[in-house]
C-alpha cells in the first residue's frame, strides 16, 4: 500500500472547497477513506489546520468536521 503524507493545503482545499483543488483533495482523502492509500498527517498539520477553521467556527464546530472526516 501507498503512504501518503497529506499536506495542510489538501486539508484546507477540501474544507474551504478551494478551487482548483477541492476536487483533487477531495480524491486524495476518499482514497484514504477506501483504504487504497494510507494516509497521515503530522500533529502540526492538525494544529495548523484547526487554527485555520476555527478562525470560521467556533471550538465545538471544528471538532465535529474533524472528527467526522478524520
Amino acid at each position: 500500500m501507498l503512504n501518503m503524507l497529506i499536506d495542510t493545503d489538501v486539508i484546507l482545499d477540501f474544507f474551504f472547497d478551494r478551487k482548483p483543488f477541492a476536487d483533487s483533495a477531495a480524491e486524495i482523502l476518499s482514497l484514504c477513506e477506501r483504504k487504497m492509500v494510507q494516509g497521515y498527517v503530522t500533529p502540526v498539520i492538525v494544529s495548523n489546520v484547526y487554527y485555520l477553521l476555527r478562525q470560521t467556527a467556533n471550538h465545538e464546530k471544528v471538532i465535529d468536521k474533524l472528527k467526522k472526516r478524520f
